[in-house]
């Protein structure tokens, strides 16, 4: 009798475990994603994009190509005409919002894939004009075959400067700043960083961590003279050679070592990288380690580095660049997708997540730009695409609940 709460106690032990043993298993929660939602603005060819507040009433407006668009309706007004050339292009290789004449509103500044204008669009006010906004020269560049622009403060001055990337290889290399003409318009300077040396991609910063920025590109990189950018002609060291790089490379410390290593991809093919800087060598040589992101989507042809999934850390963010060289170009009819790589620093992988995957031409790819910015006021970053499967923007409507 004395054994019998222990009989028990062993009885109903058992029989918990046996419970525990036969219950069903349910579904396990699906994990977190975002979620996102296509909007089309217009379907043209055109391969340049930018959000601002065009309007100054304190919501985010886009403009892409010809048109630009204002929050919340989005419908087109015209902006400028741009010519057709080759089997399906556009003269615009990417345009920004920046106040070229100080008066309080963004204008429009472009570039040209063939042209050898770097024009301005001036926003006056009265922007619903059919036949577009006033157009200005900045200045005559004297070269062509202008892979993309970009508008970028090399100089750490808080102010902007442009520069471009040439498929030409003996193109010159040029810092391109804004001044006072002496009609007191606005113009382009130029300062030569090297008068034969260009190349397919384009990327700026601190290489070699001596507190200036660099220019990275295909053929290597230009060191900044220790004077100052506009000192002389920049140090141009070969030190690698990345075959048709993305618009823009990504300079950033990635293993947060403290050295600057780089993201890149082919433009063209297959393959989406990073670059370990490693120990120079004794000369001073910058040596790197390439590691591989993913080969499995083509014609990366440009990046971007911002927290879109609020977790307080960058994201990796492209996709396919459709019919980048005309359809010429491997995988060139595969599916068009956008795409962000998580970055886990301990382990150094990468996790690949689809914004977005349609059939080739169909939904939004990145064309030469990819503009990362909250422009509902939700709290979470969205997506304005350009590209020839048309602009798109990818609203970013946060985390399901798993």
């Amino acid at each position: 009798m004395r054994n019998i709460p222990a009989l028990i106690a062993t009885i109903l032990l058992t029989a918990g475990l046996v419970v525990y043993a036969q219950k069903p298993k349910g579904k396990k929660p699906a994990p977190k994603a975002l979620q996102w939602r296509v909007q089309q603005l217009q379907k043209s060819n055109s391969e340049g994009a930018a959000a601002g507040d065009i309007n100054g009433d304190g919501k985010m407006d886009v403009v892409a190509g010809e048109f630009w668009y204002a929050a919340p309706d989005f419908k087109g007004q015209k902006v400028r005409s741009l010519l057709p050339f080759g089997k399906d292009y556009l003269q615009n290789n990417s345009e920004y919002l920046y106040d070229v004449d100080a008066d309080g509103d963004l204008d429009v500044v472009a570039g040209a894939f063939t042209l050898p204008e770097i024009r301005w669009y001036e926003n006056t006010g009265k922007n619903d004009d059919p036949a577009g906004w006033p157009s200005h020269v900045l200045c005559d560049t004297g070269t062509k075959n202008h892979e993309a622009t970009f508008l970028h403060d090399i100089d750490d001055d808080g102010t902007p400067e442009w520069l471009e990337s040439s498929w030409k290889v003996d193109n010159p290399m040029v810092i391109w700043h804004f001044v006072k003409g002496d009609d007191g318009k606005p113009k382009l300077d130029g300062h030569i960083v090297c008068k034969s040396g260009q190349g397919h991609g384009i990327g700026f910063g601190d290489l070699n961590s001596d507190g200036k920025q660099d220019i990275i590109f295909t053929g290597g990189w230009y060191e900044c003279p220790k004077d100052g950018p506009y000192s002389a002609e920049w140090e141009w060291h070969k030190d690698f050679i990345l075959p048709h790089a993305s618009c823009p490379i990504l300079v950033l410390d990635l293993d947060e070592d403290g050295d600057s290593d780089f993201i890149w991809a082919d433009g063209h093919n297959y393959g989406l990288y990073w670059h370990e800087q490693m120990e120079p060598q004794s000369d001073g040589t910058l040596t790197f380690r390439q590691h591989l992101i993913d080969k499995k989507f083509s014609q990366a042809h440009t990046l971007a580095w911002e927290d879109i999934d609020n977790d307080g850390a960058p994201e990796l963010i492209t996709g396919k660049r459709y019919y980048a060289h005309s359809g010429g170009d491997p995988g060139a009819d595969d599916p068009t997708v956008v795409l962000y790589f998580d970055w886990n620093k301990e382990n150094q992988t990468w996790k690949k997540n689809v914004i977005s995957s349609s059939p080739a031409g169909e939904g939004p790819g990145i064309g030469l730009q990819i503009n990362v910015v909250d422009i509902d006021g939700n709290g979470w970053k969205d997506l304005v695409v350009p590209g020839k499967s048309g602009t798109h923007i990818i609203w970013n409507e946060g985390w399901t609940k798993p």
